[in-house]
């Protein structure tokens, strides 16, 4: 979001592509030419309608969907959105996304050997 180069930077950079790879949006689409940003779109929807935002290519094949949602795409929506945040003192530490990531990916794990 400015010219200076930090890891804080990158932690947003993550969290931008993060926040693509859930919703199959680009934040360069046509909808974003207002202004508005796909992570003040999410952002709105993360509490009430985030299906709304979801790519519905996510969950298409998995018959546990809203275990997957609750448990996996949530919980990395909500990663993405504090890793995409306007300050860089608000975002956490790639380490901290890191543990929270495997975190998730346990959790997936354990959804497949069921």
């Amino acid at each position: 979001m400015n010219e200076q180069v930090s890891t804080k930077g990158d932690v947003y950079s993550f969290g931008v592509l993060l926040l693509q790879m859930v919703t199959g949006c680009s934040p360069t689409d046509e909808k974003f030419k207002d202004g508005t940003t796909l992570h003040e779109i999410v952002g709105r929807a993360f509490s009430k309608s985030i299906h709304e935002v979801i790519d519905p290519e996510i969950l298409q094949d998995d018959r546990n969907a809203a275990d997957v949602m609750e448990r996996c795409v949530i919980p990395l929506v909500r990663i993405a959105l504090s890793c995409s945040m306007a300050s860089p003192k608000a975002r956490p530490e790639m380490g901290q996304v890191c543990n929270e990531i495997l975190k998730i990916k346990c959790e997936a794990s354990k959804m497949l050997a069921r």
